[in-house]
């Protein structure tokens, strides 16, 4: 009789897998239906440079995301905060720089906020050469927002 119970729930789960598989694979298709571009800027507070990789891995999958799903992308990183002080040569790791520089390559755009750089005691002359300085990062989230780019923050 054990074995009988047995044989039923080897059956029953293997059942069960196969129900797995027939799972539809997720997309955005709602969300972006009707879409042939998308314009965003995100707004990077990210305070270490793990959170920076993690976030410049999340921007390019997004990217490509879209791009997969017939999405033109216009892409805005914008930093500010204590963060700025990650955009430097000497403080970005290979990732972070491999990163920017394929993000770059793609259209996205960067900058760094000068007046943080300056409250948060960065050197602009270190900065990385793919990121920008501006002068107000809050001047660049307003103006774009006025533009019809979606503002995603990322702290």
């Amino acid at each position: 009789m054990n074995l009988q119970r047995l044989l039923a729930v080897i059956i029953a789960v293997l059942a069960c897998t196969g129900s797995l598989y027939a799972v539809q694979k997720p997309d955005d298709r709602e969300a972006l239906a009707g879409l042939t571009s998308a314009k965003v800027i995100f707004d990077v507070r990210v305070p270490d440079l793990d959170k920076l990789n993690f976030n410049l891995n999340l921007f390019k999958e997004t990217y490509e995301g879209m791009v997969a799903q017939g999405i033109k992308p216009q892409m805005i990183i914008v930093f500010r905060g204590p963060g700025v002080r990650l955009l430097t040569n000497t403080a970005l790791d290979d990732e972070a720089k491999d990163l920017i520089r394929d993000l770059k390559k793609l259209g996205v755009r960067f900058e760094a906020c000068a007046l943080a750089m300056r409250v948060f005691k960065a050197d602009p002359e270190k900065l990385f050469p793919e990121v920008k300085l501006v002068a107000n990062v809050i001047n660049s989230l307003i103006g774009y927002q006025n533009k019809g780019y979606a503002m995603i923050t990322i702290n």
